[in-house]
């Protein structure tokens, strides 16, 4: 006869697992990077050759978000149990059309400072980290949430 451990009965509380946690930051910023070459690599080709701010920025957007929306489902969340995918990607798209309004505004403000690229990519970059950090927020808790929470 066996006899079970005296706190077997004990329900312990569940630990998060920062394993998981680590894994979906390590390739968000590698997402992230990737999109953000992206991002800025389009910005800046389309200025050069004669865009204004506005469609530049916009175009940069939507053409980065459809790559960070496919890495992030095939790579960063993929260990996650979503039951729901259609749900998955309109929450993602109004995260990022979100941020993405964001970030226009913070360019589009600082195009009526000056027309600097320099001064545009920065403004751009600082907007872009700012709304990165919000993101990875509500893609962990609302968009990719687990159907095990």
């Amino acid at each position: 006869m066996t006899h079970a451990a005296p706190d077997a009965d004990r329900q312990e509380p569940p630990v998060p697992d920062r394993g998981n946690a680590t894994r979906e930051w390590v390739g968000m910023a590698i997402v992230g990077a990737a999109s953000f070459i992206v991002d800025f690599g389009v910005f800046n080709l389309l200025l050069l050759i004669g865009a204004s701010p506005a469609i530049a920025n916009l175009t940069s957007l939507a053409i980065a978000t459809l790559v960070a929306y496919l890495a992030n489902l095939r790579w960063t969340f993929s260990h996650r149990d979503v039951t729901n995918r259609s749900r998955a990607l309109v929450l993602f798209f109004v995260v990022n059309i979100v941020s993405a309004a964001a970030v226009q505004v913070a360019v589009m403000a600082a195009a009526t400072v000056s027309l600097d690229v320099a001064w545009l990519n920065g403004v751009k970059f600082v907007a872009t980290v700012l709304a990165t950090m919000a993101r990875f927020v509500l893609y962990r808790s609302w968009v990719y949430r687990s159907s095990s929470r």
